[in-house]
């Protein structure tokens, strides 16, 4: 396990809830990491603390305080991630992981995706089956097996390096652009079903309600440069989502709307281009899959 060499930043502001569950997956780890960096990015609640519990035992936790803010943003991830990497700067290490404070995990978490890495040299970015906790219960994600959720995307070193890491943007979508990214790279990106993530609260949740998440999704799938009809088909998809019906009617004003202001998209041609001939081929395979079932 000599290449196993990882080391973690986590941004975290006012996670009291949840960073405990996250710190005790970590250090019940099978493989531990080189360093983990929590950065904690201004609490105004009780998120240091607990952290600064775990210090003494647990050498390989590195608690980095920011002033005190009374906002989150998405800008603030990003420059809290890079406030990590001053951390580690002189460390020698191999992958790096994005760790939000709010998930938990299995003890050989990490040494599992180790292993995949390992076996395959393309990989540059990969993940487990994240579950959101929604009313009590934990809900798989909707997503596609090349698409690695942003609260735990562990990359290769080279592959971050790259992609020149996180991007800054006003309307987030920072792990969506790097995986995307990775992928026009050459890299390839994958999620595994059968390593579990519990994600103890919903995405994008925190300050909002089911209908402002289904308009930030439509504003989302515009921002990455989805094709109108590939957005269609992924609002229909979800529209069993709360708020049902009512959620993909949200969505599709939303992504509608920035059309029709022109609104500047974060990302280039280039990136559109790609997004949108994978959106071509996910489409042809699903229709070859629908054909051969009906052989």
């Amino acid at each position: 396990m000599n290449n196993f060499k990882y080391i973690i930043i986590t941004p975290a502001k006012n996670e009291e809830k949840y960073i405990e569950k996250t710190i005790l997956s970590v250090i019940n780890q099978t493989v531990l990491p080189l360093k983990w960096v929590i950065v904690d990015d201004g609490s105004t609640d009780s998120t240091s603390d607990i952290v600064k519990r775990y210090l003494k035992d647990h050498a390989f936790i590195k608690l980095v305080q920011k002033e005190k803010t009374d906002t989150r943003n998405f800008g603030n991830k990003v420059f809290a991630i890079r406030e990590g990497f001053k951390e580690i700067s002189n460390l020698d290490y191999n992958f790096y992981c994005n760790l939000d404070a709010d998930v938990s995990f299995e003890p050989d978490y990490f040494e599992r995706l180790l292993k995949k890495f390992e076996i395959n040299p393309k990989l540059g970015i990969c993940g487990g089956k994240v579950y959101d906790l929604v009313n009590n219960h934990f809900i798989k994600q909707q997503s596609g097996e090349n698409s690695v959720a942003g609260p735990i995307q562990f990359f290769r070193k080279e592959c971050y390096i790259e992609i020149n890491g996180y991007t800054f943007s006003k309307v987030g979508l920072v792990d969506a652009i790097a995986e995307v990214t990775a992928r026009m790279r050459g890299w390839e990106t994958k999620t595994f079903p059968e390593i579990v993530v519990k994600h103890h609260r919903r995405t994008s949740s925190e300050n909002n309600n089911n209908y402002k998440i289904a308009l930030r999704e439509g504003k989302t799938d515009y921002h990455l440069g989805y094709h109108p009809s590939w957005h269609l088909l992924r609002s229909v998809a979800r529209i069993g989502t709360p708020p049902i019906i009512l959620g993909s009617i949200l969505r599709t004003f939303s992504f509608a709307k920035c059309y029709w202001v022109k609104e500047k998209r974060t990302v280039n041609k280039e990136f559109i281009n790609f997004i949108r001939k994978e959106e071509l081929n996910k489409i042809k395979d699903k229709i070859k899959s629908i054909l051969r079932i009906k052989n």
